[in-house]
């Protein structure tokens, strides 16, 4: 439990710096002690579904977000980039690459 707890303030903290917001400012928007925040973000405290909802809104992000944890992410992240490299690839590759991952996927 206290992994996914640490999960989300990882979550929490890494959508603030990507808007920009420090901690006082994302406290400010959301009316609560920017020690909570930090509390938030260390995994010192649990958030409620209201907080998540607030922090939701105020980033301007789906709640879902919160709780992708990171080998979801690296997943995610995996996929994208083998996504961006397959337009390049001629017919005759893709083919293969299809074969290729069609075995490996089946064998799991």
């Amino acid at each position: 439990m206290d992994e996914i707890i640490f999960q989300i303030g990882s979550r929490i903290k890494e959508i603030r710096k990507k808007r920009g917001l420090t901690q006082a400012k994302l406290a400010e928007k959301i009316n609560v002690d920017p020690k909570y925040i930090s509390r938030l973000e260390t995994g010192n405290s649990t958030p409620s579904i209201a907080t998540i909802a607030k922090l939701s809104d105020t980033l301007d992000v789906e709640m879902f977000n919160f709780f992708i944890v990171e080998s979801d992410k690296k997943k995610n992240q995996l996929i994208e980039l083998i996504n961006s490299k397959l337009p390049k690839a001629s017919i005759k590759e893709l083919n293969a690459i299809f074969e290729i991952l069609n075995i490996m996927v089946e064998k799991n």
